[in-house]
C-alpha cells in the first residue's frame, strides 16, 4: 500500500457546526483531521439512517447509511477521538442498558404471574374435564390469558462491535431497525463474524426490503434495515485482513462501499500546553446529535417506521451529470481509474448518501438538496477517493498532476519547511526544484492550490515590484510524514 502524504482533509467543504466542532477537538486532541472526519461522519450517518432515504439522479432510492474506514497507527489517538466525537451515541446506549435491565426485571417478574395463572388455570380445566363439567369458559380464559402473556422487552442498541452474522441479524430483525458496528479497533469488526460473510454486510448497505437468515430450526427475517459500519485500524492488521481477505473484499464490492483514508501521522507534532481545553462546538454539535435521535426514538416509539425521501434540485443534479461524465470514460480498459472501477461505481452513490447526511444533519429547509450541499460533499469524497486510489489503484491510475503535486510538496517539506521557512519565492522552486517542464510545474501548483496545502500571493509589506510568493499551509504541512 501507498499513502498520500500532503493530502489534507478538506475541512472548508464542510458545513459551520461539524467544521468547527472538528476543528476544536483537532486543537485539543492533536489527532489527525480525516480520523477525526471519520468519526463525526459516523455520527451524521447514525443520526440520518433511520429518519431519511435519498433519491438520487440516477431514480434509485437509496439509503443515507456509510460505511468508513481509517488506517492510523497506535499513539494516533483513535480511542480518545472515537469516545470524545460519539460520546452522546455510548451515552445513550449506557442509559437504554439499564432501562433495559429494569424493563428485564419487570418482564420476568410478570412472565413468572402469568406461568403461575397460567398453571391455575390449566388445573382448573383438567378438574372440570375429568368432572365432565363444561368447559367453554375455561377454554375462552385460557385462550385469554395466553393472548395477555407478556412480550420480552427489545433492547433498543446502537453500537456492537465483533457481531457474528446470526447476532447481527437478531439485532436487526422486524422492520426498519437501525444499528451501527463501530470499533476503534478495527480487527474487531474486520476479523468478527460479520465480515466472515460479507454479502450480508453489503446486502445491509443496499437498505433490502428483505433479508432472511435461515436454520433448519429457526428464520430471521429483517425488513428494510440500516447499518452504519465504522472501524479504525492499524496498518499492520489491516494488512493482515487484506492478506487474509482482501480478494473477497474488492471482488465482491465491500470495501468500494467506503469511505477509507490513510492520514498522515500528527505524532512529533502535537506539543504540550497547560491551558485548560475548551470545549465550545463539540457540545452544540452533540445536543445536535441527540435532538436527531430522540425525534427518532419518539416517532418510532409512535409506531412510525416512515422515512423522509430528499432528493436533488435540479441545479445540483447537473452538476452530478457532469462529474459522473467525467469520470466514466477513465473506468474503461487502459483508463487512468481502470483497477479501481469498483469504487467508480459506487462513488457517486456514496457522494448522494453524504450529502443527505448533511443536509439532514444542519437542518435545511425542504427535502431538497442543493447544488451547494452536493458540492461540498464532492470535494470531501474527492478526499476519500484519491486515498482509496493510493491504497488499493495501480499507481498508474494516480493522474500525472497528482503524482507532480506530491513530488512538489515533498520538495517543499524538506527543502523549506523544515528549515523553518512558510513562504519562497515562486521563481526559485520553479528554477531549483524538481519539475523542470513548466506545463507540469503550472499543474501541480494549481492541484495544491485547489488541495489547501499552498496559495501563491506576492510578498507582503513591500512597496512597489514585490516577489511572487509560494505559502506553506501549516495545517498540511505539519501533518507530512518524512519518507
Amino acid at each position: 500500500m501507498s499513502r498520500n502524504y500532503y493530502k489534507a482533509f478538506p475541512t472548508h467543504a464542510l458545513y459551520n457546526s461539524v467544521r468547527k466542532a472538528l476543528e476544536e477537538v483537532r486543537t485539543n486532541l492533536q489527532a489527525p483531521d480525516g480520523l477525526i472526519a471519520g468519526a463525526f461522519f459516523t455520527g451524521l450517518s447514525i443520526c440520518g439512517e433511520g429518519d431519511i432515504n435519498v433519491l438520487l439522479p440516477t431514480g434509485q432510492e437509496s439509503p443515507c447509511a456509510l460505511y468508513i474506514g481509517t488506517i492510523a497507527d497506535s499513539g494516533e489517538r483513535k480511542t480518545a477521538t472515537d469516545k470524545i466525537v460519539l460520546a452522546t451515541i455510548y451515552a445513550r446506549d449506557a442509559k437504554q442498558a439499564t432501562e433495559y435491565k429494569q424493563a428485564l426485571i419487570d418482564y420476568q417478574a410478570d412472565l413468572r404471574y402469568w406461568e403461575a395463572k397460567d398453571t391455575a388455570i390449566q388445573r382448573k380445566l383438567v378438574k372440570a374435564i375429568s368432572n365432565d363439567e363444561d368447559t367453554e369458559h375455561l377454554r375462552r380464559e385460557l385462550k385469554a390469558h395466553a393472548d395477555a402473556k407478556p412480550n420480552r422487552p427489545e433492547r433498543n442498541r446502537i453500537v456492537y462491535q465483533g457481531v457474528t452474522e446470526r447476532p447481527l441479524m437478531e439485532a436487526l430483525q422486524g422492520t426498519g431497525k437501525c444499528i451501527a458496528i463501530l470499533s476503534d479497533e478495527g480487527s474487531i469488526v474486520l476479523n468478527g463474524g460479520a465480515t466472515n460473510k460479507l454479502a450480508t454486510l453489503n446486502k445491509a448497505w443496499d437498505g433490502p426490503s428483505l433479508l432472511t437468515f435461515d436454520r433448519a430450526d429457526d428464520s430471521i427475517e429483517v425488513r428494510d434495515p440500516r447499518v452504519t459500519v465504522s472501524f479504525m485500524i492499524q496498518e499492520k492488521l489491516f494488512q493482515n485482513f487484506m492478506e487474509k481477505r482482501g480478494v473477497m473484499a474488492r471482488e465482491s464490492g465491500f470495501l468500494a462501499r467506503f469511505l477509507v483514508c490513510w492520514p498522515a501521522s500528527t505524532q512529533g507534532f502535537r506539543y504540550m500546553s497547560l491551558d485548560e481545553p475548551v470545549w465550545e462546538h463539540l457540545p452544540k454539535f452533540h445536543r445536535r446529535m441527540n435532538e436527531l435521535l430522540e425525534a427518532t426514538a419518539t416517532r418510532r416509539k409512535a409506531g412510525d417506521m416512515s422515512r423522509k425521501l430528499l432528493s436533488f434540485s435540479s441545479e445540483a443534479k447537473e452538476l452530478w451529470v457532469r462529474v459522473q461524465n467525467s469520470v466514466e470514460p477513465e473506468v474503461q480498459k487502459g483508463g487512468e481509474l481502470e483497477s479501481v472501477r469498483d469504487y467508480v461505481s459506487k462513488s457517486m452513490e456514496i457522494v448522494g448518501r453524504l450529502a443527505a447526511c448533511m443536509h439532514h444533519f444542519e437542518g435545511l429547509a425542504g427535502e431538497v438538496v442543493s447544488m451547494e450541499t452536493l458540492q461540498r460533499a464532492l470535494d470531501i469524497f474527492q478526499y476519500y477517493f484519491d486515498e482509496y486510489v493510493d491504497l488499493f489503484g495501480n499507481h498508474n491510475d494516480v493522474p500525472q498532476d497528482q503524482k507532480d503535486a506530491h513530488t512538489l510538496v515533498m520538495y517543499l517539506h524538506t527543502r523549506y519547511w523544515l528549515k523553518n521557512y512558510d513562504a519562497v519565492p515562486r521563481n526559485d522552486v520553479r528554477k531549483n526544484g524538481p519539475l523542470r517542464h513548466q506545463g507540469r510545474f503550472e499543474a501541480a501548483i494549481r492541484r495544491l492550490g485547489r488541495d489547501d496545502a499552498i496559495w501563491v500571493g506576492h510578498e507582503q509589506q513591500k512597496v512597489g515590484k514585490r516577489k511572487l510568493l509560494i505559502y506553506l499551509n501549516p495545517n498540511v504541512f505539519s501533518q507530512i510524514g518524512r519518507l
